[in-house]
């Protein structure tokens, strides 16, 4: 794995704030994310970061920084944990990083805090039909297609996309994964 970038996770900070702007105003980034937004303003992206920040919830956000980038490039998220009910994972890569790793990486340490540091039994995460790459990426970290949910997300300019859930349980994660987490 030494010809990847060195990816890492990290707490948002309120500096932050700027590159959560630019990763939503990223029509390339946003194209395949669950929901759409109309606008994404900087008091968006601060009031965001700042939500980010805030670890008394049952949702945690990371920051992921990639060697040779000044500023995080995306994020990963586990919303709904401590609860009976399994984790979902979400991500966004919004910089210039996607297609080389880089999300693949984030998403697999993510994924090993949810089992390893918060106790997680499983994690799911719903996915865009369309979204391939997505699709891959989680397939390579173990995760099975578990079910489509026809027509589950409206879109403005256009018929609804059907959703994938997929998931994984730790065994099959640690087994598809070793080599990312060594």
């Amino acid at each position: 794995m030494a010809d990847l970038p060195k990816v890492t996770l990290r707490p948002f900070r309120e500096g932050d704030a700027p590159a959560v702007y630019r990763w939503f105003n990223n029509p390339a980034a946003i194209a395949s994310l669950m929901e759409q937004r109309d606008e994404f303003t900087l008091a968006q992206a601060e009031a965001w970061t700042r939500r980010a920040m805030d670890g008394s919830g049952e949702d945690r956000k990371f920051a992921i920084e990639v060697e040779g980038y000044a500023e995080p490039v995306g994020f990963t998220a586990l919303y709904g944990l401590f609860r009976q009910t399994a984790p979902e994972l979400g991500a966004l890569i919004g910089d210039d990083v996607r297609g080389k790793g880089v999300g693949r990486r984030a998403e697999a340490l993510t994924i090993a805090k949810a089992f390893d540091e918060y106790g997680a039994h499983r994690v799911y995460g719903r996915i865009p039909a369309r979204n391939e790459v997505a699709k891959k990426t989680v397939a390579g970290l173990g995760w099975k297609h578990e079910g489509t949910m026809r027509a589950h997300l409206a879109r403005r300019n256009g018929p609804p996309d059907d959703c994938e859930v997929w998931g994984v349980l730790p065994d099959e994660f640690r087994a598809a994964a070793a080599g990312l987490l060594e």
